[in-house]
């Protein structure tokens, strides 16, 4: 495999789906506080989006502007896009709606800086690159974000992400080049298309074995040859992998910040 065109520290990239009861988000505000040189930047979907028509319940009313204290949070707002079969007008009202936040709540911290395009496209088509452009540029034009800050997640790692023209990646801050179980990184990280720099790349993994930290770093170490973002989590679960913590999350920050 070809090591990639290094560049900067590693970041975590957080799908925070866990609900925000009282107490729920501690882990992570532990984690900012002790490791104040980790940058996180973390997914808040609160309605498998914005909560189109009403603002979310008070549990995110509160806890969102709590993440914008912390000066290596970075709040991301979740959007699915189907592959770019989504009608646009949908994407692009989510998209609003979270850029009106702040108005919406009368509260200036209750905000995102930019957007986590889920189930974005990797293949490579005109239309589907004209969809995610104008995706795009609805983040960057307006005043709502103020990072507007743009993240794809395809999940999948093909050749395609570079080699269309123009590329996918053009588009982004980071783009999640895998999201899959442990297992299925061990036999495809080599198809991670080399050459681009690793601080537009993220990879996301699920079901990692309970190790000790050793191996954990080593896991973490292997990440780091294609990208600079990561988030790992031991639960094994369809659908649960993202809605709880698991056991090794402190343990992938303590790695994170050994880099």
């Amino acid at each position: 495999m070809v090591v990639q065109s290094r560049s900067a520290a590693m970041s975590i990239l957080l799908p925070l789906y866990i609900y925000p009861k009282l107490g729920y988000w501690q882990p992570l505000y532990d984690a900012a506080t002790a490791y104040p040189d980790v940058d996180f930047t973390v997914v808040v979907n609160p309605c498998s989006g914005p909560c189109m028509g009403s603002l979310p319940d008070q549990a995110y009313l509160d806890e969102i502007p709590k993440l914008g204290t912390y000066g290596n949070i970075r709040r991301l707002g979740y959007v699915a896009t189907t592959y770019a079969t989504k009608e646009i007008d949908k994407v692009l009202a989510e998209i609003d709606t979270y850029a009106k936040w702040p108005a919406l709540a009368n509260q200036t911290q209750f905000r995102v800086d930019g957007i986590f395009f889920d189930e974005a496209p990797s293949l490579y088509d005109e239309k589907k690159y004209e969809y995610m452009k104008a995706a795009g540029q609805r983040v960057r034009s307006g005043t709502g974000f103020q990072q507007k800050y743009v993240v794809h997640n395809p999940g999948t790692a093909v050749s395609s992400l570079t080699t269309g023209s123009p590329s996918y990646l053009n588009l982004t801050d980071v783009t999640v080049v895998l999201e899959s179980s442990y297992d299925d990184w061990l036999q495809r990280y080599s198809t991670i298309p080399a050459g681009i720099s690793t601080s537009k790349l993220a990879v996301i993994l699920h079901s990692v074995p309970t190790v000790d930290q050793t191996k954990l770093n080593d896991i973490v170490d292997s990440v780091e040859e294609v990208a600079d973002w990561v988030y790992m989590t031991d639960l094994a679960v369809k659908d649960e992998y993202y809605h709880s913590w698991g056991n090794i999350f402190g343990s992938i920050v303590q790695a994170v910040n050994a880099r």
